[in-house]
């Protein structure tokens, strides 16, 4: 190996090991640092800029924040901001690398987020509706962990 690539990927390295930290605090970051995270064994040139871009989102994202939204009665979902809402999504054999579906599914109390996953699955789906039992599945046993936590918060 050139030491200039060895330079690359030693920083290319150090780069994506601190976005995986700071994924751990900002969760939006997490499939954009999982994606940066898969060559860091040989990194091109262009991965450290598309790193960049994710430092700069950090930088640009400093005093974003997740608000808890109380009962307002001007607020058309302020009935169901004490309970518990899941929304969920997949998309079939998207990858083209591997074909295999990613899925994802949002928690959401007093119109926040309080749990998520955005994951691709580890085996090709054979359809859509195996996908979509797959990821029903994975949010119904978030959600029982969740309830189970919050036993005074009621589902919608």
């Amino acid at each position: 190996m050139v030491n200039g690539d060895e330079n690359l990927r030693n920083m290319y390295q150090q780069i994506a090991g601190s976005l995986n930290y700071a994924a751990q605090l900002q969760p939006e970051l997490k499939f954009s640092v999982s994606q940066l995270s898969r060559v860091m064994s040989c990194p091109i040139q262009e991965n450290p800029f598309l790193a960049q871009q994710v430092i700069k989102y950090i930088i640009g994202s400093v005093d974003l924040k997740i608000t808890y939204r109380p009962d307002d009665p001007n607020d058309p979902l302020s009935e169901t901001n004490n309970k518990l809402m899941i929304f969920t999504d997949f998309d079939w054999a998207t990858s083209v690398d591997t074909q295999c579906s990613h899925g994802c599914y949002v928690i959401m109390f007093a119109g926040a987020a309080i749990a998520h996953r955005s994951k691709s699955h580890k085996s090709v789906m054979l359809s859509s509706a195996a996908a979509e039992y797959y990821e029903a599945s994975e949010e119904v046993a978030s959600w029982h962990t969740c309830a189970a936590s919050y036993p005074d918060i009621q589902s919608y």
